[in-house]
């Protein structure tokens, strides 16, 4: 009897076990924060944008050293530089910047990588790595299995672009963890007060102030592009850092309500813990918080055939952005695409596209 109870006892515990886990990723049928018709654009960004930024759990700012820099290489019709940057008063990380030699540069772009499980490269999966790196086999890999064979930080360098792309927290040089350390990591931010979707939120913004402050740099001409988790912290600096004035997101975009599904991948703790801020959801569903960066130029692409992004989110998360932009008086300033063939990729057509856009951006401003 005491056996069976003990197994009775056992299977309840995993089924209210199970039940526990699921139960509180219920999506909100509505936000408080979200765009309204009566709503004052200005006004509604301003309060929505503080609340975001509180949500961030940034570190308090303190006077950091300035950036150092470590090597250089020549690239031809550009040259690729090693910095050191200091990004906060508890983190710091190596960058690749690329800078045109021979031409005038037309804008700056800041490169944001994805997060793909793979923590060796962070910097190297959008930036050719040194001659002499240990990486360069795993980058080379990397690009060809979601960019198509492109290094694309080179291939915008070469069309006169200065470039940056960074380690976030993990990655590359500032790692590599392995996969099951991520809840360990952003345990040890919380139990300091921090976050890791805030840290790495604000180290972006760092990172965008930095390129705002080379003097190569023309002045309002910044843009973020990035895929996957870099497509998330693409459109996430473009709506936080004044600094950015354009972003071109590829395969991250959609609603609370279809990515809070029973095991999809934001409920599974892990790698979701760079995308969730405390508190923010409360308010906020996903094209809430895009819509922030209204009316700057915005691109975003998501695939057809991506298992990670439903299309019926991305669908629904058009209409709201598309709202926001009227109300600013630039619809012609956002762009969404669904590649319906596309999987969770930034193939080499798409980055044609993106290039194209890009260029047409930058000739306006």
């Amino acid at each position: 009897m005491i056996r069976l109870c003990g197994i009775l006892w056992l299977a309840f515990s995993c089924f209210f076990s199970e039940a526990a886990v699921i139960l509180p990723v219920t999506p909100a049928v509505a936000y408080a924060g979200s765009w309204q018709e009566q709503s004052l654009p200005a006004q509604w960004q301003q309060q929505q944008r503080q609340f975001y930024l509180d949500a961030l759990l940034a570190p308090a700012t303190a006077t950091l050293a300035p950036a150092a820099l470590l090597r250089q290489e020549d690239r031809g019709s550009y040259k690729a530089e090693l910095w050191q940057i200091p990004l906060s008063k508890i983190s710091h990380s190596k960058a690749l910047l690329l800078t045109p030699k021979h031409q005038p540069i037309k804008a700056a772009v800041l490169l944001l990588h994805d997060h793909g499980a793979y923590f060796v490269i962070g910097k190297e999966k959008m930036i050719r790595p040194f001659a002499d790196s240990p990486v360069q086999k795993q980058a080379k890999d990397w690009v060809n299995k979601y960019y198509g064979g492109q290094f694309i930080g080179d291939e915008l360098a070469a069309q006169g672009y200065l470039v940056l792309a960074a380690d976030t927290s993990g990655f590359g040089e500032r790692g590599p963890i392995q996969y099951e350390q991520q809840q360990q990591l952003a345990a040890n931010l919380i139990a300091t007060g921090h976050s890791l979707a805030g840290l790495s939120a604000y180290e972006d913004m760092q990172l965008a102030k930095f390129l705002a402050q080379r003097p190569q740099v023309p002045a309002g001409k910044i843009a973020a592009i990035g895929f996957s988790m870099g497509a998330y912290r693409a459109w996430q600096v473009a709506a936080l850092s004044e600094h950015i004035q354009a972003a071109a997101a590829i395969c991250w975009f959609n609603t609370y309500q279809q990515l809070l599904q029973p095991d999809a991948n934001l409920t599974k703790g892990q790698s979701s813990f760079y995308m969730l801020h405390p508190g923010l959801a409360r308010q906020l569903d996903i094209p809430d918080q895009v819509s922030l960066a209204a009316p700057k130029a915005l691109y975003l692409i998501n695939g057809g055939q991506d298992p990670l992004m439903p299309v019926q989110g991305v669908i629904q998360g058009q209409h709201q952005l598309k709202k926001v932009w009227r109300a600013f008086g630039a619809e012609s300033a956002l762009r969404t695409e669904i590649w319906t063939e596309a999987r969770h990729e930034f193939n080499q057509q798409q980055q044609q596209q993106v290039w194209l856009w890009l260029e047409q951006w930058q000739a306006m401003h």
